[in-house]
């Protein structure tokens, strides 16, 4: 098995938050990439950079509108991932289909130089960038203006780490196998209804329907996670926001 270790979160801060359009330019190190569910393999390439460069919404939601991925970190999420392994700020591009024609030479012009004053690009094995993906970790290291680290995929279990891995396992159910990939076990917000119900965002990676083993604002218990993504708890609860840790199923 080849991975570096996951972060803790809970009672982390979200890191600092900016619009790719508001941010100035400094000397940066900066890790560039989508980064949902911050992953073993997100860890690999985010080490040493305090900056983050992102995307929101996820792109394949704008370049292929109707197929983008349930995201298994919400925004906040996300950024208190992120903090946990040392990042401070999260730059985020609002993509859409004008950022999605941008050719690389311009992206990298205008936004990890123009923009980020980037000293240091960081990126995984497979990024791609710019319009139709043509920009890859060669061309970053051919600009010669920051130096270019290019992480190794990671490897669990003899599953490579991989966002759309994860989903496929959550989607089946394996929620063990993907706490495994994550670094901790995938965790959701939710909200509660009043009575035994807990209502989950359908724009997230749920758990196939199915009974599993949880932890609701930390109490372990058994939860029913019903075909309309609804969760039905064992006992009552008051309304209200909750976090919803999935351990395994039971």
């Amino acid at each position: 098995m080849d991975h570096p270790g996951a972060a803790r979160t809970t009672g982390s801060s979200p890191a600092r938050c900016i619009d790719v359009r508001e941010v100035r330019p400094r000397p940066r190190m900066v890790a560039v990439g989508t980064f949902d569910g911050v992953h073993l393999g997100h860890a690999r390439v985010i080490a040493g950079c305090e900056t983050v460069l992102t995307f929101s919404p996820h792109p394949r939601s704008v370049v292929r509108p109707g197929d983008g991925p349930r995201l298994l970190t919400d925004g906040v999420g996300k950024r208190r991932r992120l903090a946990a392994l040392g990042v401070r700020e999260v730059v985020v591009i609002p993509f859409d289909r004008e950022w999605a024609a941008m050719d690389a030479t311009t992206f990298i012009d205008e936004v990890l130089v123009g923009r980020l004053g980037a000293v240091r690009v960081a990126v995984g094995a497979d990024f791609r960038f710019g319009a139709r993906g043509v920009g890859d970790a060669q061309t970053l290291r051919a600009d010669g203006r920051f130096t270019t680290t290019v992480a190794r995929m990671v490897t669990v279990d003899d599953d490579t780490v991989s966002s759309s891995r994860i989903r496929e396992l959550i989607a089946a159910g394996e929620v063990e196998r993907a706490a495994r990939l994550l670094g901790r076990p995938h965790t959701l917000p939710a909200r509660a209804l009043g009575g035994t119900r807990l209502s989950l965002d359908p724009a997230l990676a749920i758990p196939r329907p199915n009974r599993y083993m949880a932890l609701v604002d930390g109490s372990g218990t058994q939860v029913t996670v019903l075909d309309d993504g609804v969760i039905e708890l064992e006992r009552r609860r008051a309304a209200g926001p909750v976090e919803v840790v999935f351990l395994s199923r039971s």
